[in-house]
Formats: structure tokens, sequence, C-alpha cells
């Protein structure tokens, strides 16, 4: 379909920042002398979201297994060319490279002294390209993986045959290990719901998992794009066997609002389980750059729908954006961070690391909080998602 061919040529506008009519007020990550505190799961609603005010996972509060920022970034772009236009792959972003993503590298670990960062065994243009980009940048700053945490996934695609469990799980989490150069994966996540889940079943999947971390090459679980349904039978098979869920990611952002609405973050944190939400900007759509006639490039399935939908976010985050001298971004990973969820936007160099660092430091009052709420989208049916048929099995949660 073509929704998942590389866009021709090699201009792209995906590396730039959107540059605001008003000025921007630089804010402070480690909020000052503000809380310093570790808080379970998410922050409380009084909260402002620091570099020193942790998110901590584990099995309950009185045993917190990881603790961390409550941003956190993705590594999908680095080395995609597919969505993110890599240039080195002769993508359509030639500001893409490996000295971008190494600028954004230093930028991370230079302010955040416990952060989040994820990624996959497919993600890159060609398999493992992501995590080779982790390794290498932590080869040359070895002391950074203290400052880290790892996370990576499995993915359950049908061609990989039940008879293949639980072996090939345990082949892929040390090839995850190998090219990232870590020693242990912190949270190793089941990337999806398995195929329609009968191949593999989710018990077969769930035995795979637990013997990754009895093996002691992940300190902990965790799983994506799943149901409430799917992730309480997860926990409540691991729970057996005292195995730490620590995790549930999904798509979450002011144009997929459904996993607050629906209480999924909610009933997920009182199982023990954090939110982590990925495309938190929409891939690029709310960060103020884009517009119906400068649409975002490439394959961005994700928040994929009319901009008739998407400008009124867009305007209200500008409103809100020139009040607190911000940018659209950072309010909207702000709003996120607000509704209990720990973003991790994916970074393409160090001037959107600098972005995205701009959503710590401060909290939307109530009422803006209230008014985002009320222009995002639960659910919204929309034509551009055919072209994406693979979100409708996909996201579960």
């Amino acid at each position: 379909m073509s929704g998942y061919l590389p866009p021709h040529g090699t201009g792209g506008q995906c590396s730039e920042l959107y540059s605001t009519d008003y000025p921007l007020k630089k804010s402070d990550p480690t909020g000052g002398d503000k809380d310093d505190r570790t808080y379970y799961l998410h922050l409380p609603d009084d909260v402002i979201p620091t570099s020193k005010s942790l998110v901590g996972l584990g099995p309950s509060e009185d045993n917190q297994i990881i603790k961390m920022a409550p941003l956190g970034f993705g590594l999908w772009g680095w080395g995609d060319v597919l969505t993110y236009g890599w240039g080195p792959s002769n993508g359509y972003d030639q500001k893409l490279n490996d000295d971008s993503i190494r600028g954004a590298w230093q930028h991370i670990f230079d302010n955040l002294p416990h952060v989040l960062m994820d990624t996959a065994e497919h993600y890159g243009y060609t398999d493992g390209y992501s995590e080779k980009s982790v390794g290498r940048n932590l080869s040359a700053d070895p002391e950074r993986r203290d400052q880290m945490v790892f996370a990576t996934k499995y993915f359950p695609t049908p061609w990989r045959h039940p008879w293949k469990y639980p072996t090939i799980v345990q082949d892929c989490v040390r090839g995850s290990i190998e090219r990232a150069q870590v020693g242990h994966v912190d949270i190793y996540q089941l990337h999806g719901p398995s195929h329609w889940g009968f191949w593999p079943t989710l018990d077969t999947l769930c035995e795979s998992l637990a013997m990754t971390y009895e093996s002691g090459r992940s300190k902990s679980i965790g799983t994506c794009n799943l149901s409430y349904e799917q992730v309480h039978y997860v926990w409540s098979y691991l729970k057996k066997r005292n195995i730490p869920l620590v995790s549930n990611q999904v798509e979450f952002s002011l144009v997929r609002m459904d996993p607050w609405k629906t209480g999924l973050i909610e009933k997920c944190a009182k199982l023990g389980v954090a939110t982590i939400a990925y495309s938190p900007l929409a891939v690029g759509r709310l960060t103020g750059k884009y517009s119906r006639s400068n649409p975002p490039r490439g394959n961005r399935n994700f928040g994929h729908v009319s901009w008739s939908k998407i400008q009124p976010i867009v305007d209200e985050l500008v409103r809100i954006g020139r009040k607190e001298g911000k940018t659209p971004s950072a309010v909207a990973l702000n709003w996120v961070m607000c509704k209990g969820a720990v973003p991790i936007p994916t970074p393409k160099n160090k001037d959107q690391v600098e972005d995205c660092l701009q959503a710590l430091g401060w909290r939307l009052d109530k009422e803006d909080e209230r008014r985002l709420d009320e222009v995002g989208l639960v659910n919204d049916w929309d034509w551009n998602i055919l072209k994406h048929f693979q979100n409708w099995w996909w996201e579960q949660g």
C-alpha cells in the first residue's frame, strides 16, 4: 500500500524546529530546588515534572526496581528511512544521520541523570540499527549506562513459528544486548499482540518472557499496545512466578487520548503497571511546524487523521505556548505527563532534545489542561486510517 512506500526525493523539513512568533522562556529541567523525590508509577497532580522528580517502576511502592525521569525518549527514528527519512539511506531528511543522533545522545545525558531510552529489534533501516546506535554511542560514553534505563522489544511476527519458542525469544534478547552493548535489558517488552492471539498464544509469549527474566537478561518485563484485559492476563501469569510486569506502552497523545479516556492508564496503575506513551507528538503533527498545506513526510501512520481535526489542537497548543513561553511540543508533552504517562518523543538532534526538555520545570494549570482535554481526540474514525490497516489490530490499548 502507498502508506508503506518511502517517499521519493531527499529534501525534507523534518529536522527543523517550529519557529514561534512569540518569545520563549527557557526552563530548568532540574526544577532548581524543587521536589527531588521518586513517585510510584506517575507524578501526583500537584508535582511539577522535572529531571529530579523521578518515576519509580516495580511490583509495589515498597519495591521499585527502576527509577527514571518523567520524560523519556523513543529511538524509532534512529536509522529509520520509511517514516523518518534516514539520510544515509537516501531518505528525505538529509540532516538525520549518525552525527545528529550523537548530538541528541550527548544532550540527553547531559541533562537527565536517569532516563528511559526505548528502542526495538526492528527499529532502523536494517534490523537492529537503532540498538546498534545505542551501542556505538555507549562505547564512546560507557559511563552513561548508569544513567540509562534501557528498554527494547520482541516482535511476535507470524513467521516466527510456535515451535521456535521459547528459544527464539532468548536468541532475540541476546542479540539486542549484544547490539546495544548494555549487559542486560532493564525493560524487555512484548512489542504488540501476537497473530490474533493464536500464533503464538499469549501463554507461549508469557512463558518466553518469564524465561528471559529468570535468565537474568532482563531486569523487568513490559508490554506494548495491549488492552487492559491482555495486560491483566500477562500480569497474572508473571505474578505467579514473582516476575515484575512494570509497564504497558501505547500510542497516547492529544490526537489519541483513548488510553486516558477509557481508563486504561488508571486501571494499569492499580496493577502496578506504568504507562509509557509513544508518538506523544503524533509523529510530529503537534510540533506546530506542519499544516494542511505542509504535512509531514514518510509513513507516519500513528495520529494520521484529517488535518481539520488536528488544527484546533495545534491552535490550542500555540495559545498556551504563547502564554507560557513554550513551544507547542513542550506543551503537548507536559499534557501527557499531567495525565500520568511517561512520554517518549523521538529526537533526531540536539535542538529537538532541548525542545523536549522544555516540557520539564513547569506544569500546565488546570484550566489549560481542561481546554486541551476538550479539543483532544478519542476513538476517532478517519478515512486516512485505511492507509494504515495494521492499526486496527495492532493498537489494542
